[in-house]
């Protein structure tokens, strides 16, 4: 039987899209840039969700967890099956768009990345992870269309060193931009190391080498980062790269997390099949972020903006505990930590006959 409570939140919390708007309308958005559109789950969250999560995670809702789950035509046939190939969310999300206050998506559209803009006021623009070389010329068009000349963009911070989050690097600082990350990942960027994980990318397109980058600054847990007229707090979170860092920020009354791939929504995870992670240090960078003090108080993340997937508008502190059980219950089980969940028992357990999330339109 299906828990009431979840029946009630099913509904939409109406007066929740309201504040979203509110905050939105306060924004000083450019009048043709739209924010993004999130929708309320099941759990009372708004989320701004790609095609694939959606798809994926109201599949879980609806097969049984003792079935075994579908593959290639299959899981096709179980999509059409549900009606889970109709109304369904862009297959990216749409660039550039509107997340909070002076925090914008300006990539990707083509590839599963995701890219921010922080306008710094007067003294320019940061980028968060500017991902593959081959999109570094749509994300500069992106920061244009938002009323910024590329020539503004004076700040790159990468979340950590992987290929698909700081190969443009080198792009970017030809065309001016300061690069930062963290002290532990930064030689792997400069060297072009394995730890970057291009191997792998070379080998799927042909070989090649890693667009080796000159980092101009090298960041430190703890450290307060001054970009114009916003401030990051860098917050070393290793495990899926030893030089994983996380990034806080505050605006519009929200605390806003940045947080590559170490946490993704819904018990998603990060690549941690590569020999250069680390399983423990990845629990212990979910613990950190789960207890995290600022300013004297425990840390109730707002808005989670990840490397990949969907984006959380508002409750982030569910998905840094959600990571933090999933990682743990992998490890006590001696098991693999995988960076979807839908497979595993733990997550289809808890997902099974739960009430859809629908698309708004």
């Amino acid at each position: 039987m299906r828990n009431p409570a979840y029946r009630r939140v099913a509904t939409l919390p109406l007066f929740l899209l309201a504040a979203a708007g509110t905050w939105f309308a306060t924004s000083g958005a450019q009048p043709n840039v739209p924010p993004v559109s999130p929708i309320p789950t099941e759990e009372g969250q708004l989320v701004v969700f790609d095609k694939s999560t959606w798809q994926m995670r109201e599949l879980t809702k609806r097969i049984p967890p003792n079935d075994s789950w579908p593959q290639g035509q299959e899981m096709e046939r179980a999509l059409e099956r549900f009606g889970l190939t109709r109304n369904t969310p862009a297959e990216h999300i749409p660039v550039p768009a509107q997340i909070a206050p002076d925090v914008y998506l300006v990539g990707q559209d083509r590839v599963s990345n995701l890219t921010y803009m922080i306008d710094c006021g007067p003294e320019g623009v940061a980028v968060i992870d500017p991902t593959y070389a081959s999109e570094a010329e749509r994300t500069m068009a992106n920061v244009e269309k938002l009323g910024r000349p590329r020539k503004d963009i004076r700040w790159v911070v990468n979340t950590h060193c992987h290929f698909d989050h700081a190969m443009a690097d080198k792009q970017f600082r030809d065309a001016g931009a300061e690069i930062m990350v963290h002290a532990i990942d930064a030689d792997h960027i400069e060297k072009g190391s394995q730890v970057t994980g291009w191997g792998m990318f070379a080998k799927q397109t042909g070989g090649g080498e890693f667009p080796r980058c000159k980092i101009d600054r090298r960041l430190a847990d703890g450290e307060e980062l001054t970009l114009g007229n916003k401030k990051l707090l860098v917050i070393h979170t290793p495990g899926h790269t030893p030089g994983s860092a996380s990034f806080l920020l505050e605006t519009g009354g929200k605390k806003l997390l940045f947080s590559g791939d170490t946490v993704l929504y819904d018990y998603r995870l990060g690549w941690q099949e590569n020999p250069y992670a680390d399983n423990r240090q990845y629990l212990m960078s979910f613990e950190k972020l789960d207890h995290f003090l600022f300013n004297g108080q425990r840390m109730l993340w707002d808005v989670l903006l990840p490397g990949h997937g969907a984006i959380s508008m508002d409750k982030a502190y569910l998905d840094v505990k959600k990571g933090r059980e999933l990682v743990a219950a992998s490890l006590a089980a001696g098991e693999p930590i995988l960076s979807v969940p839908y497979t595993t028992e733990y997550y289809r357990a808890r997902m099974y006959g739960r009430p859809a999330t629908a698309v708004q339109r």
